[in-house]
């Protein structure tokens, strides 16, 4: 069943932001009408109102000279094939007769144009209008409609069924055709065309693997409107298929994606997914899809930036309360500076400059642990990266999804050494967002679940293949501390939240706190923050990465740096009860970190190793440049359970203090019980002043 929200009548906001690095020669133009000066959109400028404007009504009203005149009424035997020519289509309605497969087969180097009033109908009868190998063709002026057998059409395209290279698409009405309208080659255009009320797609880009040649090239994509596509609800025939949208990119190098109106899809607005390569995304109005505004899907080196993201996920961020529905979705992403990005031009992948109002939740990345080449959890089935030769899979078998682990793959192999294993995972590393403004108004958004109003920077998955190398605490650390991913300088306004680690929402200010430091230079409800404090402790004592850091035992106990124990990252503290009567544990440099008086934020992140240990307290102990103990706060750790929580305190280091030292302790437990803590930090607290009204 289609699902449908009600759509409420938002005030445009007026968003100013400087321009993108590289984009700075740009800055002292006047704006654009719509436009702030920074280059967001204020309002939606009626040059992206393609459907209501309707060029494909300004074909020429007469037959070109030597143009090959086609007349309405039923096209089939039309020798349409010639190389070099020019087709006038005759105001009126063009039909291909009642064959399935009947339809036109373009010469190379040909152009198709309509008069005014021209409509090419399939009827629901004949499956494609234009197919074939021809290069270097030309469509532009016509209404297509009514092309494809209903669900026979799935994955398969209605013009350049073939993905021909060299075509160029404009000025189109493709409307109410099953699988995708347009199909994408190699040098491909499509532009100033309404993509509407397709079956599947609007457009998509895909063509089966050649050998030595990964991806299609050098697509611009520009001034069109799609909106409405994915009217068969593929996602609910096919449950997870990943296969509907406004547009869809598959092993696709370089792509322009400029001043589009993406609208009202009824799934995702834009998604580039596997293998995609140097992407701009530049200038798109991207509103009210009910799934994720762009997704951009283990896949490289993209600039998104100058866009307007408006009142996307409100559908699928309510249907799927297990994960955020973003506005922008980064899914095993990044940037590589091994791969193109002439286009993006940057190796990174940018996020900046762009506005943000009302979407279920912000930019979310993130990294499926169990997501790589030769792995069940890759969905891509057969694919593997770039970087791994070959680059299709070899399979057992025929089906693809019977068996896509092979053991004579090297990511099988020897996954576990380099380069193999980095180079057969897609990773969400080097994403840069920045210079944005995010808008987030709950009462304005049909919320539910803890991911309405995120930002967010995790990863999930399991350990449970005995052969893979990677375990989901290293992944996490990946995403969130050591892969490059950095916040910075955006405006927030709103009730934002922030989530981490396996998708635990985090304040503000812990999320601008070491670990994370993330959004310096940033600013929330209009508040310019001084740059979140570091921590007081040395980074291997707060997250044990490197070391035990100063952790030592006390009495009762040992202590240990296990994998097991991480909350974040690849390691935790793992303690163990050596004999009963109680245990503690404390840090050895005494008299202890450097601290300095004031309100100071105190956490730790704790679970049972065994439910042996059900409370504990950790201590934390001031003392002066004589080292003489001032005072000793405690964090109570109750409820301890098998699944991390996060302890915190806000405590006053008393006038005097020169360090800060801790201790954990507890009366439960006996020898063979175990606790686990992580992520311990003692920063000054930031205070956050109310929202704007």
């Amino acid at each position: 069943m289609r699902h449908s929200v009600v759509i409420g009548v938002l005030t445009a906001v007026v968003a100013i932001a400087n321009l993108c690095v590289g984009q700075a020669a740009n800055a002292a133009a006047p704006a654009a009408a719509g436009q702030a000066a920074g280059g967001w959109y204020v309002e939606l400028p009626d040059s992206l109102r393609v459907c209501d404007n309707a060029p494909w009504r300004g074909g020429p009203s007469s037959a070109p000279s030597g143009a090959i005149v086609v007349p309405a009424g039923n096209n089939k035997g039309f020798d349409f094939g010639q190389t070099g020519k020019t087709y006038w289509f005759a105001p009126g309605i063009h039909d291909l007769g009642e064959g399935e497969y009947s339809q036109i087969f373009p010469g190379s180097g040909s152009v198709y144009i309509g008069a005014p009033g021209a409509v090419l109908d399939g009827k629901n009868t004949n499956r494609y209008a234009f197919s074939g190998d021809a290069s270097n063709v030309r469509i532009a002026y016509l209404e297509i409609r009514n092309f494809g057998r209903g669900k026979d059409n799935n994955d398969e395209g209605v013009i350049n069924h073939d993905a021909g290279s060299g075509w160029v698409m404009e000025y189109l009405y493709a409307h109410h055709n099953d699988g995708a309208a347009v199909f994408l080659g190699n040098a491909n255009t499509i532009r100033h065309s309404c993509l509407k009320d397709n079956g599947q797609y609007g457009m998509s880009a895909y063509r089966k693997q050649v050998e030595g040649d990964w991806a299609i090239k050098d697509l611009v994509v520009h001034n069109n409107e799609i909106a409405g596509n994915n009217q068969d609800d593929w996602e609910a025939e096919i449950e997870g298929c990943g296969c509907t949208g406004g547009a869809k990119f598959w092993d696709v190098k370089g792509a322009k994606v400029t001043e589009n109106y993406v609208h009202d899809n009824l799934s995702i607005g834009l998604w580039a997914d596997t293998n995609n390569a140097d992407f701009l995304f530049d200038r798109n109005w991207i509103e009210h899809n009910e799934s994720i505004g762009l997704w951009y899907e283990i896949s490289y080196n993209a600039t998104i930036t100058r866009n307007t993201f408006r009142r996307n996920g409100w559908v699928s961020g309510n249907e799927n309360l297990g994960s955020p529905a973003p506005a922008i979705y980064i899914s095993e992403s990044g940037g590589d500076a091994r791969l193109a990005h002439g286009t993006s031009g940057s190796p990174d992948l940018n996020i900046n400059d762009n506005y943000f109002e009302d979407n279920f939740s912000g930019i979310t990345v993130f990294e499926n642990t169990n997501r790589f080449c030769n792995s069940n959890g890759n969905t891509s089935k057969s694919y593997c990266t770039p970087f791994v030769s070959p680059t299709v899979i070899p399979k057992p078998h025929d089906d693809d999804y019977l068996d896509p682990i092979n053991a004579t793959h090297p990511c099988y192999t020897s996954i576990k050494n380099e380069p193999y294993r980095t180079d057969c995972r897609w990773h969400s590393r080097n994403v840069k967002v920045f210079g944005n403004e995010f808008r987030f108004e709950k009462a304005n958004v049909p919320c539910a679940g803890t991911y309405c109003g995120v930002q967010a920077l995790y990863a999930q998955g399991d350990d449970n293949l005995p052969w893979m190398p990677y375990t989901v605490a290293e992944i996490q650390q990946n995403v969130m501390l050591t892969g490059g991913n950095s916040f910075h300088d955006n405006t927030y306004v709103g009730d934002w939240k922030f989530v981490k680690g396996w998708g635990e929402a985090i304040s503000w200010n812990a999320w601008r706190s070491a670990p994370y430091n993330q959004e310096v230079g940033s600013t929330l409800n209009g508040v310019t923050e001084p740059p979140a404090s570091s921590n007081a402790l040395d980074a291997d004592t707060a997250t044990l990465e490197g070391s035990v850091g100063q952790w030592a035992a006390w009495y009762g106990s040992s202590v240990q740096r296990a994998a097991g124990a991480a909350h974040g990252g690849a390691y935790g503290l793992r303690i163990d009860v050596t004999e009963g009567g109680g245990w503690g544990v404390q840090l050895a440099n005494w008299p202890g970190f450097t601290a300095t008086p004031g309100v100071k934020q105190v956490s730790v992140w704790a679970r049972q190793g065994t439910s042996g240990i059900s409370t504990a307290t950790l201590g934390v102990l001031w003392r002066d440049a004589d080292q003489q103990l001032l005072r000793t706060d405690q964090v109570p750790l109750g409820g301890l359970s098998a699944d991390w929580q996060e302890f915190t305190g806000q405590l006053t280091a008393p006038a005097g203090t020169a360090s800060v030292s801790l201790e954990v302790r507890s009366a439960a437990g006996g020898a063979g019980d175990v606790l686990h803590l992580d992520d311990v930090v003692v920063a000054d607290q930031r205070s956050v002043s109310a929202p704007r009204a």
